[in-house]
């Protein structure tokens, strides 16, 4: 290959390189927004939602149902979590409704 060719063709090859490394380091440092969290309370587990890193939703007690309980797992917990991340993401509203615990086997009562 002669001398005048060796410059263009390491500036397209460093250009391809650079390129490759951008789309690379790009779609490696892509992060979700929402990121969720399950932390003890005094009775039990909440967990809560956040939206790069601002705290949207901190559920302390089981949703919908009538007293204050706090879920009795980390499972539980992050089972419904998990759920309203998703109903997030489809941008619906994301309450949780009772048969929607039931189908998850959420346990209300911790004693059994």
């Amino acid at each position: 290959m002669k001398a005048k060719y060796y410059i263009p063709v390491l500036l397209v090859l460093g250009v391809l390189l650079v390129g490759f490394i951008v789309i690379k380091t790009t779609a490696t440092n892509k992060k979700e927004p929402f990121t969720t969290s399950v932390y003890s309370t005094n009775t039990g587990f909440g967990y809560s939602i956040s939206y790069n890193k601002v705290l949207l939703i901190k559920q302390d007690h089981i949703p919908s149902i009538q007293k204050n309980q706090s879920f009795c797992t980390e499972q539980d917990a992050q089972a419904v979590a998990n759920l309203v991340l998703e109903k997030l993401y489809k941008k619906v509203n994301p309450s949780v409704s009772p048969l929607e615990l039931k189908k998850l086997g959420i346990k209300i009562n911790c004693i059994n």
